[in-house]
């Protein structure tokens, strides 16, 4: 049960990160951000998320990342069905030209482990 549970509380942060990742790496121009608390009826929260993983040389399934033209790597990460939809070419290309086996996996079970506030 202990291992279990170790496993799965360094899941949650790495999600986390990748997401942050995908955010941050998005070919999507940036925009200032407005830090006025939004009304219910703007709140636009992540209830599904889409990763494309495949099993590398040491057995773990790991978030494929596709190389940016800026150089950089962003991982196939989605939070919506538009960005799903641009970046699964990527995904089917890179697939082709690597002869790997990947998937596309939707992640559904939402659970807010913490509020982090100032």
């Amino acid at each position: 049960m202990r291992d279990l549970k170790a496993q799965g509380s360094t899941t949650v942060p790495k999600l986390v990160m990748l997401g942050l990742a995908a955010a941050l790496s998005s070919p999507i121009h940036q925009h200032r951000i407005d830090f006025k608390t939004p009304t219910p009826e703007e709140i636009q929260r992540i209830n599904q998320l889409w990763l494309v993983t495949y099993i590398n040389e040491a057995g773990l399934e790991v978030v494929v990342q596709a190389k940016l033209t800026s150089g950089d790597y962003a991982p196939l990460i989605a939070a919506d069905p538009a960005r799903l939809e641009s970046m699964m070419p990527a995904a089917r290309d890179l697939a082709t030209t690597r002869n790997i086996k990947m998937r596309l996996i939707k992640l559904t079970n939402r659970l807010d482990i913490e509020n982090i506030v100032p």
